[in-house]
């Protein structure tokens, strides 16, 4: 039974978490660099020709972290690699529904290997 408010923690005025139900739907590269939609980032100047190298951990990172917290489902599966994320999982910044949401995929790719 719900009481109204959204669960773990998950502010009203934010999106729903889009999480696959596998970690095998996740195909996004792993070399080059890509650009985000200015759906999904939109901050600075000229949002359309900001890249991120996914060479550099860091920025990888960055991109992670935008695209679980801000990506439809689709923009999840293109974007993310399901490798480099769990290399990722412990260095990145995300609000506590973002990390509750994933955290039960993550675990059971930790536990599988």
């Amino acid at each position: 039974m719900s009481d109204g408010r959204p669960p773990s923690g998950h502010p009203s005025w934010s999106r729903d978490v889009q999480v696959p139900h596998d970690l095998d739907e996740l195909h996004g590269p792993t070399s080059g660099s890509v650009g985000l939609p200015a759906r999904l980032f939109w901050s600075g100047p000229d949002p359309r020709s900001v890249r991120w190298d996914l060479s550099d951990r860091a920025r990888l990172r960055d991109l992670y972290e935008i695209v679980l917290a801000q990506g439809t489902l689709e923009d999840v599966r293109d974007l993310v690699n399901a490798e480099r994320l769990i290399q990722l999982w412990a260095e990145m910044y995300l609000p506590r529904w973002v990390r509750s949401a994933w955290q039960p995929l993550i675990d059971s790719r930790q536990t599988a290997a």
